[in-house]
């Protein structure tokens, strides 16, 4: 316990010395005092500067040349350079200068503006291009000076990129308003012709019932097709009953003939009957000429007696007697023998008659009647319906003549219709009914309506800016310049701590040897600590209540700042007592490295692999996230874990000093003695 109390005093000791020192010449204060409060100007300086960067962007001048000639859209002119233009004289974010193509190029060329954005001629023609066939994007050209400074083409591009964004947003609000109006308009006409829509469904669907009435159809058509020679050689018929005409015409003449010669054919008939009734006169005829023949051979018999009596008297005055009796003899013999030869067929001939008297009777009595009605018929045939049969039938042939060719071509095209685009077309309304049947299963015509009737207006302003970004600020910030106070704070505090190892000597003096080497370590180190601390308050201290940076926690950020500090004056004085001069080296680009590395300005994802491998180990990675902590609200678990790191890190730079300082300080010494030999290294 005692000997543990002696090393501390030892440690106090030089400690007490140092500051007794310092205080002795008052340049070494005034020094002190200095590496005090510098590193708190370097934050300062740097915060405010960087306070609010993009506050000012009105100083960058942006050349705007406007050539855009206009266009006209459904009769109406516009300018859409013409509009940027006037949005951009109240836009205050950029230097905007409007001034011809000439000016801003060479101005650009010159530094004179860090852009320039030059509209051109065809920049409003194409833009309304969209409504044509083949739309073209229109092109703004920006061209950005990239050597004048680093950040200004960055803010100068953004200015553009927002320009081009609100003509993008106003010609999207035009155009969505002229669809929006046309929706409209297309939803009223569309409930308007919703009936026909409809009635065209029933029709469409009554049209799919009767297609196999209708194909049915196609095949009559077919089968007609193939009875076309038939209906043509009857049609060829029909030409010849009219080249009949006339023959037909005679016929009804004579008909009318027969008519009118009925009352004759009645009044022959009565005769007939009559005739009929004097058959038994005419059948005794025969039996007279039978009576006649008996007599006349009864008289030839006495006449050949008397001839022959007479032959027997030979008197000379019977001789002429005798002549006329032989002469009438023979005139007997010849009406005898001309009776006995015409007998047979004179009774043949009065049973013909008789026969065809009976016959005429038996028609006249039967059948004439009958054909007297059918012949009244037939004329009244004639006078009445002739004409008209007729003129149907020139009417007939007329159509053969002329529509029979055109019936053909059409039952040849129907027949074809049949064949080649009737399964098709039924193909096409079996799918249109599907469709139609699967469109309103799928889609309300009348919600259709409704949504095409939509406020154009409202729709269109939608349109131009679908999207509100809800921002929802998660331990905000107020300023560029707070929200960079940790990384410049911590980064004046590694600037204080390797000031202190570069201003002030890092090694004890101990000529008699009476302090062991952690010892001297230990107690230098107190006094650096010491001033880190008055460093840390006056940097955090002054940034509270000086430049007013924002903290939430502004008790644990001056805390916190002591604390960073003290681990980089151990860090970097560890580095320093152990490697000498090389030690102050390490430092520097220890700070280089741990710029790139920690994600203290950049996102560490945005540097190199390299850079991103390195930031699990760099202390600022840990310093830069505990002091945003209490700048931004604090996580307990992110402040602790940063929090082991950092001790971590004191750990290491204490086992290094402990284990390398008095192995290498006779070889760190004599590095040392050969660099100032140089005369050029201190």
């Amino acid at each position: 316990m005692i000997k543990g109390r002696i090393l501390i005093g030892k440690v106090w000791h030089i400690y007490k010395n140092d500051w007794k020192n310092i205080f002795s010449v008052p340049t070494v204060v005034l020094l002190v005092t200095a590496l005090m409060i510098l590193p708190s100007a370097y934050a300062w300086i740097n915060i405010k500067s960087m306070w609010d960067p993009y506050g000012n962007t009105a100083g960058i001048l942006v050349a705007v040349s406007n050539e855009d000639e206009g266009a006209e859209i459904r009769g109406k002119q516009i300018n859409v350079g013409n509009d940027t233009v006037k949005n951009l004289t109240k836009n205050h974010q950029l230097g905007w200068t409007f001034v011809n193509r000439k000016n801003a190029e060479s101005g650009i060329e010159k530094g004179k503006y860090y852009a320039y954005l030059i509209i051109p001629k065809d920049f409003s023609k194409k833009l309304t291009s969209i409504l044509e066939l083949n739309p073209q994007k229109p092109n703004i050209e920006f061209a950005v000076n990239e050597k004048i400074n680093a950040v200004a083409p960055k803010i100068a591009s953004s200015g553009a990129s927002s320009v081009t964004a609100q003509i993008s947003q106003a010609f999207i609000k035009t155009v969505g308003d002229a669809i929006f109006s046309g929706f409209y308009k297309g939803g009223i006409e569309l409930e308007k012709a919703l009936p026909s829509i409809r009635d065209v469904e029933k029709q469409i669907f009554e049209l799919e019932k009767a297609l196999p009435e209708i194909e049915k159809m196609g095949k009559t058509a077919i089968e007609l097709e193939a009875r076309l020679p038939e209906i043509q050689a009857k049609g060829q018929k029909i030409i010849e009953l009219e080249q009949r005409i006339p023959e037909i015409q005679q016929a009804g003449s004579s008909i009318l003939k027969v008519e009118a010669s009925l009352p004759l054919m009645k009044d022959a008939g009565e005769k007939v009957i009559a005739l009929q009734g004097n058959l038994t006169d005419m059948q005794r005829s025969t039996e007279i000429i039978a009576e006649v023949v008996s007599n006349l051979t009864e008289i030839e018999t006495n006449l050949n007696q008397a001839v022959e009596s007479v032959k027997e008297t030979k008197q000379v005055d019977t001789t002429s007697n005798q002549e006329q009796l032989v002469q009438l003899y023979d005139e007997l013999v010849k009406i005898h023998s001309g009776l006995q030869e015409t007998r047979p067929g004179i009774q043949q001939k009065v049973d013909e008659v008789s026969g065809g008297i009976n016959s005429g009777a038996l028609f006249i009595k039967n059948d004439l009647p009958r054909v007297e009605q059918k012949l009244h018929a037939a004329a009244d045939f004639v006078q009445k319906d002739l004409p008209k049969v007729e003129d149907d039938i020139r009417k007939a042939g007329n159509l053969v003549r002329t529509r029979l060719p055109e019936l053909a071509k059409g039952v040849h095209k129907a027949a074809d219709l049949a064949r080649n685009d009737l399964p098709g077309f039924e193909a096409k309304i079996r799918s249109a009914a599907a469709k139609i049947r699967r469109y309103e299963s799928s889609v309300n015509i009348n919600d259709l309506i409704e949504f095409l009737k939509h406020d154009p207006q409202k729709e269109s302003n939608f349109l131009s800016s679908p999207v509100l970004l809800k921002t929802k600020r998660l331990f905000p910030i107020p300023n560029y310049g707070s929200a960079m106070t940790p990384f410049y704070t911590m980064l004046a505090l590694w600037v204080g701590a390797t000031l202190l190892i570069a201003s002030l000597k890092v090694d004890v003096d101990n000529p008699e040897n009476k302090y062991k080497s952690y010892q001297l370590f230990l107690g230098r180190l107190l006094t650096f600590l010491t001033i880190g601390i008055f460093q840390a308050a006056i940097i955090s201290i002054g940034d509270l209540f000086i430049i007013h940076t924002y903290a939430v926690d502004k008790l644990w950020f001056v805390l916190f700042c002591i604390f960073i500090s003290m681990v980089f004056v151990i860090i970097t004085y560890s580095l320093c007592s152990v490697f000498g001069s090389l030690g102050k080296g390490l430092t520097i680009i220890f700070l280089v490295l741990q710029i790139s590395s920690s994600g203290a300005t950049f996102p560490v994802s945005l540097t190199s692999s390299f850079f991103q491998k390195l930031n699990p180990f760099m202390p600022f990675t840990y310093a830069v996230s505990m002091l945003r902590e209490t700048v931004g609200g604090m996580i307990n678990e992110v402040v602790v874990n940063d929090f082991f790191y950092l001790v971590i890190f004191v750990l290491i730079s204490f086992l290094l000093a402990m284990v390398l300082k008095k192995p290498l300080s006779n070889r760190i010494e004599q590095t040392a003695e050969r660099a100032r030999a140089s005369k050029i290294i201190p």
